[in-house]
């Protein structure tokens, strides 16, 4: 999706739905976040849209004080509701592309996607804490050391050797720029 096209999606729907929109955004994230953490990733794909119907239509109510958005008008308010959840999808893509990243304060947190989330950012701060001013091999020898405390099952040997050499390698290339 080129930039242009980006753009006219987001002009193709009403001020009211924008903004309904990045409300459902802002609240499949929380789902996402709390409720709704043990649920299947699909999941996600589709509760945007069905948040829109819901919030569109709730928003139509109490905006004419009457059930007649979703009686006489059924139709406006699913067009009107599918475009909240698509609007919601774009900015969804657009945080994620190109914002999500650039706030992360540890490198090594995007890496650890094998840890535990609960446990994800102590290992990444014990682990480049614990590599400071050391030589590639030292660094890879630490992680080594102490990276099975952050897993739920422990790695095994050749694993555990190969995840340790490679952090130790972005750690040393990072630290070279």
């Amino acid at each position: 999706m080129s930039f242009v096209q980006l753009v006219s999606a987001f002009r193709l729907y009403g001020a009211d739905v924008l903004l309904l929109a990045l409300g459902v955004t802002l609240l499949t994230s929380l789902l996402k976040k709390t409720v709704m953490k043990t649920v299947n990733k699909k999941v996600f794909v589709f509760l945007p849209f069905a948040l829109g119907f819901a919030v569109y239509a709730a928003y139509r109510i109490l905006v004419t004080f009457s059930l007649t958005p979703i009686t006489d008008d059924l139709l406006l308010t699913l067009e009107s509701g599918f475009g909240c959840g698509c609007a919601a999808t774009l900015y969804y893509i657009v945080y994620e592309q190109f914002l999500r990243g650039k706030f992360t304060a540890n490198p090594l947190l995007p890496l650890l996607d094998f840890v535990p989330e609960a446990k994800r950012e102590e290992a990444a701060n014990a682990l480049l804490s614990g590599t400071k001013g050391k030589s590639e091999e030292e660094k890879a020898a630490f992680i080594r050391e102490h990276l099975n405390a952050y897993l739920e099952a422990p790695m095994s040997e050749e694993e555990l050797l190969v995840t340790a050499k490679t952090l130790a390698k972005y750690l040393t290339s990072l630290e070279s720029k």
